[in-house]
């Protein structure tokens, strides 16, 4: 494991050259912090730690890039008003008996890879991932989800062969489908490349990483988990900053993950939403679009680093996704997701 520990150590010290090297003291406190749910302890194996923080490395919509030196202004009126407002409107349609609550999230994103034993990421790429999510309307019935990814859509400073084809590289299986009760899932089995960095596109060796459950955060809630959260917003709002890291601008991405789930309850969702009136520098840009299009309004926060959106309906306090702008040595970056929901009869149908 050292050597996997050595890359993410010189993958870091890439994107925040001024962070000090981790400390095993500092890795289990962090993972205790993120990972625990209220009142759980996490058992999460350092294996999968690193699998995760190598991918947090070097995804570009890693916090770890944003600066957080000088003192925010707090967020304006607008952006409060707004954000009372979806609290007060936000409402679940009804799932009735033998019905199921149908949650689609896309997301796009860049990722890097190392080519040619380089010393750190040197070939990015977009790739697309969609989750699908039936939700029963008893809870302790059977829930499925369906994953599905696309290879490279796009790619910077290397060719789609070469970003597919990267040593190391992590593929999850896909479509992939997993059933669980209590939305219990376990991750897409992956397709991991081995051996040593060719030069050119030799074959190489893959192994098939079994699925592993998924531990309970706000990124991947289950109903035990979201029933613990506190309902007061100062206390939402430090755990939704703390998940991520001290400063409270960083509430916006714990937020980001717990609504992006698509399984928050209207009353938890307004609990979100009135945690938010208390990010400094918030702002309101209307007519903002997520991934597919679908026209919102942006509760937005800027940085020196990057410009983070979440977009919500204002007219129903809806979340709609996410889209972070960024300019990066080799161009501009967007990445963003949508989500969408609604009700069907079928497992694993789509609504009509």
């Amino acid at each position: 494991m050292r050597d996997n520990d050595d890359r993410i150590d010189l993958a870091v010290r890439e994107l925040a050259p001024e962070v000090p090297p981790m400390s095993e003291h500092a890795f289990d406190t962090g993972r205790e912090r993120v990972l625990a749910g209220p009142g759980r302890r996490p058992r999460r194996s350092r294996r999968g730690l690193v699998a995760a923080a190598v991918l947090a490395v070097l995804t570009l919509g890693t916090v770890g890039v944003l600066n957080f030196s000088g003192t925010a202004p707090p967020a304006n009126a607008e952006a409060v008003t707004l954000l009372t407002k979806a609290a007060d409107v936000t409402a679940d349609a009804p799932v009735g008996p033998g019905q199921y609550r149908y949650v689609k999230t896309t997301e796009s994103r860049w990722r890097g890879v190392v080519l040619h034993g380089a010393s750190s990421a040197n070939c990015w790429f977009r790739t697309e991932r969609t989750e699908e999510t039936w939700i029963p309307a008893d809870r302790n019935q059977d829930w499925l989800r369906r994953t599905t990814s696309t290879e490279p859509l796009e790619t910077r400073s290397c060719t789609k062969d070469e970003a597919k084809n990267a040593p190391f590289a992590s593929t999850e299986v896909s479509p992939w489908e997993s059933r669980a009760k209590d939305g219990k899932f376990v991750w897409p089995a992956s397709l991991v490349r081995e051996g040593k960095p060719p030069a050119g596109l030799e074959p190489l060796s893959v192994r098939t990483q079994p699925a592993r459950e998924i531990p309970p955060n706000i990124y991947h809630p289950t109903p035990e988990f979201l029933a613990g959260l506190p309902r007061d917003p100062q206390r939402l709002f430090t755990l939704l900053r703390d998940s991520t890291c001290a400063a409270d601008v960083c509430a916006l991405f714990g937020a980001r993950g717990l609504l992006g789930s698509g399984q928050t309850t209207d009353e938890l969702r307004a609990a979100v939403y009135r945690a938010l009136t208390r990010i400094p520098g918030m702002s309101v840009a209307d007519g903002q679009a997520n991934l597919h299009g679908r026209i919102g309004t942006a509760l937005r926060v800027i940085t020196p680093e990057q410009t983070q959106d979440i977009i919500i309906d204002r007219e129903t306090g809806d979340y709609i996704g996410d889209r972070t702008v960024r300019t990066e040595s080799w161009g501009k970056v967007v990445e963003s997701t949508s989500v969408a929901s609604g009700i069907t009869r079928e497992l694993g149908a789509q609504p009509r």
